[in-house]
């Protein structure tokens, strides 16, 4: 059988963070970087923030475009607004047009702004939208649980006061707004796109069904690293993530409440930069550790408590990845269809797993082999490839290369 056609494109590559951050979401977009630029010529463009810009002029701007979503009935997203700087979606918008570039990739629901601007000047144009989860869902049940807010990755770039603030008086008022604005910006990105990409096939399903749009899933590529480990001379527990993302934050903090309320024998050793390192019993603070195989060695099991939804936890396929079993909540394998996997418990079910992990050698080997086969079977980087090839192309392209 004949490869497919695969014609080379110009593509504009729109990133609203530092590709050179290795966390977050960060290593999946690298990930897609190195697929499209095997093929085609990309070019990536920063859209930068209001915090980052503070020009009085963009300021103002900004204010008076919320003003006007506002008084249309249409408010937008805080984050959105922050990405909407007038002067830069424009500078942006024209070297698109300028560069005469055949597909454009939006870094999420933020470039609702600059996407209205391109449909505008270049309607033709292949617009693919990379939201990676809903953050609408995000915002919603932080809404609900009362849950604090992080300014996640555009922290740095916040005055010292201003994210005092809306991480501390104004947390509550900020996530509410958000949850009640971001689902009308997912569906008018979506609208507006050719195609949105997330990570879920859950959230693919919900965001069609709210927009009608065409969605695709395309889960991580992940290399399995190594094979599962099926005995060790030592077991210990793990988590590996900074507490400056509000998901590892709520995790950490209920893993501190477990080992406190359940004294496990095994230790549990926290991996990734913090701004918090209490001393509890049994706990080991390492920061950031440049070598994951010091992290994965054999007899590690993997840990993940998450309780907000989304999206598709990168910390589990990366344990599968190195060989080790992961012991989540329901919520930690999301988006990840692993038939009889045996850890996907409730925390109330935790105790006696944590207590005594040597007692269940057999379920934490046939854990990580599921996981592991998963990752080789399942996630491969060779379908996350040619899925990302697929949704740049150009309708009749795609229709020419692929019998569409």
């Amino acid at each position: 059988m004949n490869a497919p056609f695969l014609p080379h494109l110009s593509i504009a590559f729109v990133a609203t963070r530092d590709l050179s951050q290795r966390n977050g979401r960060t290593p999946i977009q690298g990930h897609i970087l190195r697929t499209l630029r095997r093929h085609h010529k990309v070019e990536i463009l920063q859209l930068a923030s209001l915090l980052q810009i503070r020009r009085p002029a963009e300021l103002v701007g900004a204010g008076l475009e919320w003003l006007a979503s506002l008084a249309r009935g249409r408010p937008l997203p805080l984050q959105c607004l922050l990405y909407g700087a007038p002067d830069e979606a424009a500078r942006l918008a024209a070297e698109i047009r300028a560069g005469g570039y055949h597909a454009v990739y939006l870094d999420t629901v933020r470039c609702q702004l600059l996407l209205r601007r391109l449909r505008r000047l270049i309607p033709d144009l292949h617009v693919v939208s990379d939201f990676d989860d809903l953050m609408s869902r995000r915002a919603d049940f932080l809404a609900r649980h009362h849950l604090p807010f992080l300014s996640g990755h555009a922290g740095p770039h916040f005055p010292a006061w201003l994210r005092k603030l809306v991480e501390g008086p104004l947390a509550r008022l900020v996530t509410a707004y958000e949850a009640a604005t971001l689902p009308a910006a997912e569906r008018e990105v979506a609208a507006a796109s050719d195609i949105t990409v997330l990570l879920s096939p859950l959230e693919c399903e919900l965001l069609a069904l709210r927009s009608g749009a065409r969605i695709a899933a395309i889960p991580p590529g992940i290399e399995a690293e190594t094979t599962a480990w099926r005995g060790a001379d030592e077991m210990r527990f793990i988590f590996i993530g900074s507490d400056r993302q509000l998901q590892n934050r709520t995790a950490i903090d209920r893993l501190l409440a477990l080992w406190r309320e359940t004294m496990p024998a095994a230790s549990l050793h926290i991996y990734g930069s913090q701004t918090r390192t209490p001393a509890v019993p049994g706990v080991v603070w390492h920061g950031f550790v440049e070598d994951l195989a010091e992290v994965y060695r054999p007899g590690s099991i993997a840990l993940a408590p998450m309780i907000v939804a989304g999206g598709i936890k990168t910390k589990v396929v990366e344990a599968w990845s190195w060989g080790c079993p992961v012991l989540g909540t329901a919520i930690a394998f999301e988006g990840l269809d692993i038939p009889d996997y045996p850890l996907a418990l409730a925390e109330e079910e935790w105790g006696p797993l944590l207590r005594a992990p040597e007692l269940y050698s057999e379920r934490w080997s046939g854990a990580a082999r599921l996981g592991n086969d998963f990752i080789r079977t399942v996630l491969t980087p060779a379908r996350f490839e040619a899925a990302w090839e697929r949704a740049m192309l150009p309708l009749p392209a795609a229709a020419v290369s692929h019998g569409l």
